[in-house]
């Protein structure tokens, strides 16, 4: 089940990227490592939620709210709320996390950037079982985030005309791909950034079949997922299409699925690639990879959750493993070579809080997109103070939030390692917004 929230997007989609530098090197203002944190209720599948109030967001990753548009994974929105002058101190920050800890998140690091500073924070645990303390450095899995990263590397080749949003997706992919999906002759580009493709979404509400066969799979945390298997669900009859392209938003994983494939298609090589060329090394993102491709399991940070009402004796990833905490804490993650690579450029990259807000310096000065109308997205939100875009990830025991007031040049970050425990990444990041905000 999803606590994602989507409402209908509108306005065109012309794809606009200002190319400016990056802006300039931000001073530290404090940086503590100290150990945790919570989620909602997440399905089979990584949940994306989004919200904003008061201003339209469009985004490869879905953003809107009253008025908002959706788009690539990560749900993009604006929120109004009184602004303030004032600026906390850096330890009001740890302060706030240090009592997520304390309510039950396992492990989780944060970011708050304002203009020329920046606090970068960790708190709780990376391991429960060895309490191994949560660094700076450690990755953390993204899951839906990972979805503005495809999109930036789609965008991106866009601009370098490698294929434009308006062309149709079939004639940009290998001939019988989408063969057995209504209306796939109709699909654009710019429909699976934007979330408009009508793509059965196989890890969500009606994927209880993508369900059943990731967790009984013998091989499963061994072998990744191909992109052909994750595409096969939306060709079954009883997954027909939510809506035509373009008619509606409809949230879809699959979509983000076909346009990794359309990627690698066009430019011969993995998207793991076209990621690490494109974003991550020129961005010197360090910590940033995906699952599965550059990275291992016992390379990022294990993720934990709580079951949910069900859920032990229902095959899920909880079935076969053991508390790992007195309030029923499971590792779930434990023990598999990767834990979240079947998501592929849906939602299988790992990073840091720090290489995430380089990756947002990037995008907030245009170096990249996430959306395709960011320019003008931005500069609505920038004129309406207070507002915010609002991208958020989640699946069991993944949870990831982006707050962006472009009017302040303020970002949030609050990544965590679990889920269903504790405070969830959103309301941290709603509090440490409005420790920056001064209110």
């Amino acid at each position: 089940m999803s606590d994602a929230r989507f409402q209908t997007a509108r306005g065109a989609h012309a794809f606009r990227v200002l190319v400016e530098a990056c802006p300039p090197r931000r001073t530290f203002l404090n940086a503590a490592h100290i150990p945790n944190r919570h989620p909602r209720k997440f399905a089979t599948r990584e949940s994306f939620r989004g919200r904003q109030h008061a201003a339209s967001v469009r985004s490869p990753i879905l953003p809107r709210a009253r008025g908002v548009t959706a788009a690539v994974s990560a749900i993009a929105l604006l929120v109004t709320s009184g602004v303030s002058a004032a600026r906390a101190d850096g330890q009001v920050y740890q302060n706030l996390i240090d009592k997520a800890v304390a309510a039950g998140v396992p492990g989780l690091q944060a970011y708050v950037g304002e203009g020329g500073t920046r606090w970068i924070g960790a708190a709780g645990v990376a391991s429960v079982e060895r309490n191994r303390a949560m660094t700076r450095t450690d990755r953390i899995r993204l899951a839906n985030i990972t979805k503005m990263m495809t999109a930036a590397v789609a965008l991106e080749l866009a601009k370098l005309r490698r294929f434009q949003l308006s062309d149709r997706v079939v004639t940009l992919l290998p001939p019988g791909f989408l063969d057995g999906i209504p209306f796939a002759d109709e699909m654009t580009v710019a429909h699976l950034l934007e979330h408009k493709s009508g793509l059965h979404n196989f890890n969500g509400d009606d994927g209880a079949d993508f369900g059943r066969d990731l967790f009984s799979d013998p091989q499963r945390g061994k072998r990744v997922w191909t992109s052909a298997e994750l595409l096969s669900y939306a060709k079954k009859p009883e997954h027909q299409p939510t809506n035509r392209p373009g008619e509606k938003v409809s949230y879809s994983s699959t979509g983000y699925i076909v346009l990794e494939m359309l990627m690698e298609h066009r430019e011969g090589k993995p998207l793991y690639q076209l990621l690490r060329e494109h974003l991550f090394a020129p961005l010197q993102l360090e910590t940033a990879g995906m699952e599965g491709a550059d990275l291992a399991s016992e390379e990022i940070a294990d993720s934990y959750a709580r079951p949910l009402s069900g859920e032990i004796a229902a095959l899920s990833p909880f079935t076969g493993r053991r508390p790992a905490r007195p309030d029923g804490l499971v590792n779930l993650s434990a023990g598999l070579e990767h834990y979240n690579a079947w998501a592929r450029g849906a939602g299988a990259v790992a990073a840091s809080a720090e290489d995430l807000a380089k990756f947002m310096d990037a995008v907030e000065a245009g170096r990249f997109a996430v959306m395709t109308d960011q320019e003008a997205q931005f500069a609505r939100s920038k004129s309406k103070p207070g507002n915010h875009f609002d991208w958020n990830g989640g699946s069991r025991g993944i949870q990831t939030t982006i707050l962006y007031e472009p009017g302040r040049d303020l970002t949030v970050i609050v990544l965590s390692n679990a889920s269903n425990v504790g405070t969830s990444s959103h309301e941290i990041a709603k509090q440490l917004l409005t420790a920056a905000r001064g209110t």
